[in-house]
């Protein structure tokens, strides 16, 4: 009986031990995880709701509210999902309640938030920002149109060095006002009249350099416009980056078009090789003065003496000589291809002094005609005498052939005094030999040049 006693009171406080434990097991265990916002109160349960699902453990357990993806809706409170799957269920057997619904933003006055943008980019302006700046402005006046916007906005652009759409910028600065104010102009129109003239001036100095040459030099220079001459080479001008086309055109040369392109902020140095024209003819030019200059087409080629053939386009040249204290000549030629047009121009004293040949000319003429008196009144005289008729005929006779001698002699001395052209010996040229007849080819090759060659 006593062993048996012991055996039970053994057994009993094995099952006191044993069964605590037991429970303990089963009881939720804290999450070591951080703390979350607590739950919603719990609703209180109805009488017929069914039994609580068993607790499981804190590994396996599903979160306490699911955060479903960014692209798939929120499920509505107490309706079930499509797919017919149960809610989750918290821990302590409560279904969770969905976050409530944000309340729509407040809408912003544009005028409110293009004065903040327009502070914005002054405060920019003033830290030296000037292209943040300038899109800033820019951001203000496309929310709250205002002159104000854009005036700023033509500061910036001018302390950026953008010239070009500074200028730009403060037109539309004065159209705004124009327009939003019946046609007035603001009071600093005229100073912002005279800005936009700087700003196109520095844009246009703000340009790359472009210098345009040729070998050889002179050539007219077209850049863009094939009927505006900007001048000739050597030349050097502002051009806007991006590509170009210039001409070169020149007396006797094939004129040259050319493209290129200029790059923003590198200087550019150009020359151009002009091929001489291969369908030439020749001028050659005689004069009887020297030192005389020789003009084709209002440019200087020679001084006279020059007995070699000039070189020239075919077709119609103006050539003049002129010399100082002596008359200008001139004379339209006409050139051919290949072949030599001789021209003779002579030149005479403009202010021609009274030679000999007038002061003799002017004496015999006065001699002629006392000569001639004298033999009408020889006349008269015999006439009147009878016994002496025959004396005064005769020296009748003498006079009248004197006298018209002299009077023909004296007339053409003047004459030849008025149309002689008179030269100073020293700048007469006198020919110490016969032009000798040349031939060479042709500058095209296909024929001969024939002409002569004379020495002075």
């Amino acid at each position: 009986m006593k062993r048996i006693d012991l055996r039970m009171m053994v057994l009993v406080m094995l099952v006191g031990v044993t069964l605590p434990a037991h429970v303990l097991a089963q009881e939720p265990q804290p999450d070591p995880s951080p703390a979350v916002a607590p739950a919603p109160a719990e609703a209180p349960v109805p009488a017929d709701a069914p039994a609580a699902v068993a607790p499981v453990p804190a590994e396996a357990a599903a979160p306490a509210v699911a955060t479903p993806p960014a692209d798939v809706p929120a499920p509505v409170a107490g309706t079930p999902p499509a797919d017919g799957t149960v809610p989750p269920v918290a821990a302590d057997g409560t279904t969770p309640v969905p976050a409530e619904t944000p309340a729509a933003p407040v809408v912003e006055d544009p005028k409110d938030k293009a004065r903040a943008l327009a502070a914005r980019g002054q405060a920019l302006y003033d830290e030296g920002k000037y292209l943040e700046a300038v899109s800033t402005f820019e951001a203000a006046q496309a929310l709250f149109a205002h002159p104000s916007n854009l005036f700023n906005a033509a500061k910036a652009w001018e302390k950026a060095a953008g010239y070009d759409k500074a200028g730009a910028t403060y037109r539309a600065y004065l159209d705004l006002y124009k327009s939003q104010n019946s046609g007035a102009l603001p009071t600093d129109a005229a100073d912002v009249e005279r800005t936009i003239e700087l700003m196109k001036e520095k844009a246009f100095l703000a340009l790359p350099e472009v210098t345009i040459d040729s070998d050889p030099t002179g050539a007219e220079i077209y850049v863009d416009d094939p009927e505006q001459v900007l001048g000739q080479t050597p030349y050097t001008t502002h051009l806007p980056e991006g590509t170009h086309r210039v001409i070169l055109k020149r007396i006797g040369h094939q004129s040259l078009e050319r493209q290129f392109m200029v790059r923003s902020r590198e200087p550019l140095r150009m020359t151009f090789a002009m091929e001489k024209l291969k369908t030439d003819g020749f001028i050659r030019v005689f004069t009887n003065i020297r030192k005389a200059r020789i003009y084709i087409d209002g440019k200087v080629v020679a001084v006279s003496p020059f007995a070699e053939p000039l070189p020239c386009e075919s077709g119609v040249h103006q050539v003049v000589v002129e010399k100082e204290d002596y008359t200008q000549v001139s004379q339209a030629v006409t050139v051919r291809v290949g072949t030599v047009s001789d021209v003779r121009l002579d030149l005479k004293l403009a202010n021609k002094s009274f030679s000999w040949r007038g002061g003799l000319g002017v004496t015999s003429m006065i001699l002629g005609g006392g000569s001639l008196g004298a033999a009408f009144w020889l006349r008269s005289m015999a006439d009147k005498h009878d016994s002496d008729e025959s004396t005064y005929r005769k020296y009748e006779y003498v006079g009248f052939g004197v006298g018209s001698g002299l009077l023909a002699l004296g007339i053409g001395l003047v004459i030849w005094e008025a149309v002689r052209a008179e030269v100073r010996p020293e700048d007469r040229i006198t020919m110490e030999r016969m032009p000798m007849p040349v031939a060479a080819p042709a500058p095209d090759g296909r024929g001969m040049v024939i002409g002569a060659v004379a020495r002075w």
